[in-house]
Order: structure tokens, then sequence, then C-alpha cells
């Protein structure tokens, strides 16, 4: 192992000390560590502010941060650099902070450079609304797309009943009285599903062969799900 990465290793939350309070110094702050179990207190001017240094950015961080808005004017929780900065995860809990109104400090392991990675300002929701529109939209016409709407929350490695399996089971019920084939303009008729064509092609669930040109049959993984699915295919038949 480097020498480089042996000391990064052995680098804590102590270690972030000194580099953010140089880093507020030089600001104008005048800073002191455990201050009333804060682990940076600063003060310039009438301004009071306190950073939460942590080694990763995780809920207790946030929870302790959040405590300290309850007496200081600003507060920050600072950590070492994330090799996660881009990530969604990481981002995710970026936009808790903002919302939040709480800073966060990353510092080099390597240069002990501190970086601004948010700014302790409230962030509020209209902002975050307007650039995610199109997510809303297609929350809105995917809840709107379900007629069953018999979905259990907080499930994990379940058959969700989307829009997209509601319409493709539409088109395997409509498939089941021509065995032999029939084609997508007679499917999207009689099904009434107008993305069928999209469906058939891409066959995202197995159930369907391509026989000829235009023309579909259903295959053996969709009539075990025929069966799987009767009940589901009868209510949305009515």
């Amino acid at each position: 192992m480097s020498d480089r990465k042996e000391k990064e290793l052995k680098l804590q939350e102590r270690d972030l000390f000194d580099p953010i309070k140089n880093y507020f110094e030089v600001q104008g702050f005048v800073c002191d560590g455990e201050v009333m179990d804060i682990d940076l207190y600063m003060e310039r001017g009438e301004e009071r502010a306190a950073v939460e240094l942590k080694e990763t950015l995780d809920f207790r961080a946030v929870q302790q941060a959040a405590l300290r808005q309850k007496t200081v004017d600003t507060v920050y929780i600072g950590i070492f650099m994330p090799k996660n900065i881009y990530s969604h995860s990481f981002k995710d809990r970026l936009y808790l902070l903002k919302r939040l109104g709480i800073g966060l400090l990353g510092v080099s392991k390597r240069t002990g450079q501190v970086n601004v990675l948010s700014e302790p300002v409230v962030s509020g929701l209209a902002s975050f609304r307007q650039r995610n529109r199109k997510k809303q939209a297609a929350e809105a016409e995917e809840f709107r797309k379900r007629t069953l709407k018999g979905n259990t929350g907080g499930v994990h490695g379940e058959k969700l009943m989307t829009g997209y399996r509601e319409d493709a089971l539409l088109v395997l019920a409509t498939m089941l009285e021509w065995p032999d084939g029939i084609s997508v303009r007679k499917i999207r008729e009689l099904s009434g599903v107008t993305r069928a064509t999209a469906i058939l092609y891409d066959n995202h669930y197995c159930w369907f062969e391509h026989v000829s040109r235009g023309t579909y049959r259903i295959s053996v993984e969709g009539r075990k799900a025929a069966e799987e699915y009767q009940e589901a295919i009868a209510a949305l038949r009515e």
C-alpha cells in the first residue's frame, strides 16, 4: 500500500477540523472547537455559525446539523470529498440539504482544500419542481394509465401492475382467440391499445412470437401469463 493511501485510511473526523477552521478564519470568523458539543463553532460580528464534522454524509450527520439550526444562524456539514459525488444517491442527499438550508463542505484528503458542495440556503420546492416537470408528468401519466390500481406500496421484488403491463395483458387477451396468429392492425383494433405495435415488437415479457410480417401469436410464456393474470385480464376487459 502506498504512503498516500495509508495516510488517507487513517484520516478521521478530527482531520477535517483544521482545514475547515482555516477556511472560515480567512473569511473573518473567530472559531473554536467543541463549544457545547458543537464540533466547530464560529462568530463574525453578530453572525453565528456551526459545522458538524463527519467522515461521510449520512442521516446522523443531517440530523445533528438540523438540530444546530435551533441555536445558530448558519449550519454546515463538513465531510471528506466523496468518490460518488456525481451519483444519483449523493445528489438525492444534496437535495435534502438544500431543502433544509444546510451547507455542505468537502475536504480533499490529499490536499486539505475545502470545497463548498452546497450553500446553506433553503431552496424552495418551486425551483425543483420546475426542473423535474418531465418526471412529474410521467408520474401523473403512469397513474392515469393504470386501470386496476391494485399495487401494494413498500414491496420489493414483486411484479408491479404498471400501465404498460395492463396494456400488454389486453393485447394478450385479444390474441387468445387467434392461436395461429393475428395481424397487428386487428390486435390494435380489438384491444383498443394504441401502442400495441410497440408492445408486440419490444416483447418485453416474452409473451409474443413473430409469425410473419405484421402478424403475431402468443408464445408458451404468454399462455402461462394468461393463466397467471386471469383475474386481472377479466377486470381489465370489464
